[in-house]
């Protein structure tokens, strides 16, 4: 069976913390443990039943609580928010002995769970490697998807570059991960005009736990598809891109991919990869516009 994380310790107070955060959420909500072949996978929805159903998902090293908490009101209030906790990561779903590489399908587990909601389309957003996920669930079911907004990330041509790329990102800091040095990551990785962690530095110190607590090996699960440029084109009008301009000089490969491949996207002032974060208000009017327009 895969750890999700490194020790039950370390469980214990990821799921301490998430449920603080969750407590802080602006709206009200329902947990929900969906069955599916590859585990028990943890959603949080919120707002009307009655509204178009938007399944959200988050990046690698995080969870559902932390990652929708500052656009969930907004959100909410036009969309039927399904903010999924991927398997594998820190956050309250539990894998089963199916969920290992090669037996593991990313596409279908996603399938089982709109299936579980009893919808026919959704519509789709996410942030970095859950970015990946909702263009690539697109991208080979775009009959089942209305629309998608993509936010730092999207289709993948080099996996182990992108991982390389990553890692460089937080060295040195990481050799050494106390609390402050993942604090600076944090940072490094935020537009050098972002205030998100002072002005709310509960948001820091649960990220900085999640990545000293997550085992990281348990997302190697997940296998990454090549972006196979037929599929994406053929999904095309359905998919929109937020692209961070902090370091966006690292995005050069991707932005050639989306200009050649005629994609909708957009660079956002003054944010860096956690850009739903530190511009929640703007990101909002971005998804909402789209999807609804």
């Amino acid at each position: 069976m895969v750890k999700v994380y490194k020790n039950k310790r370390a469980e214990q107070q990821v799921l301490q913390s998430y449920q603080r955060i969750l407590d802080m959420w602006p709206v009200d909500f329902q947990e929900h443990h969906i069955p599916t072949k590859y585990g028990l996978t943890h959603c949080i929805t919120s707002g009307r039943p009655d509204l178009p159903p938007l399944l959200l998902f988050h990046g690698v090293g995080d969870n559902s609580a932390v990652m929708w908490v500052l656009n969930v009101e907004e959100l909410s209030r036009h969309f039927y928010c399904i903010a999924v906790d991927t398997l594998g990561g820190p956050g309250k779903s539990i894998p089963n002995e199916h969920f290992v590489r090669g037996s593991f399908d990313q596409v279908d587990w996603i399938h089982q769970i709109i299936d579980h909601f009893q919808y026919e389309r959704v519509y789709l957003a996410g942030v970095s490697n859950g970015a990946y996920m909702a263009y690539n669930y697109t991208a080979v079911n775009s009959h089942r998807v209305h629309r998608t907004v993509c936010l730092e990330g999207g289709m993948v041509t080099n996996p182990f570059k992108t991982m390389v790329r990553t890692l460089l990102m937080m060295f040195p800091e990481i050799c050494i991960p106390t609390h402050q040095n993942l604090i600076r990551i944090l940072k490094k990785l935020s537009s050098p005009n972002s205030e998100i962690f002072t002005q709310y530095p509960w948001l820091a110190d649960h990220l900085a736990l999640l990545m000293k607590s997550h085992n990281q090996q348990a997302m190697f699960v997940h296998k990454v598809e090549k972006y196979n440029r037929e599929e994406g084109g053929a999904a095309g009008s359905q998919l929109y891109f937020l692209v961070a301009e902090h370091r966006i000089d690292l995005q050069r490969d991707f932005l050639r991919i989306l200009d050649e491949g005629k994609y909708q996207y957009k660079v956002i002032p003054d944010t860096g990869h956690g850009i739903n974060h530190e511009q929640p208000e703007r990101i909002n009017e971005e998804i909402v516009g789209f999807l609804l327009g």
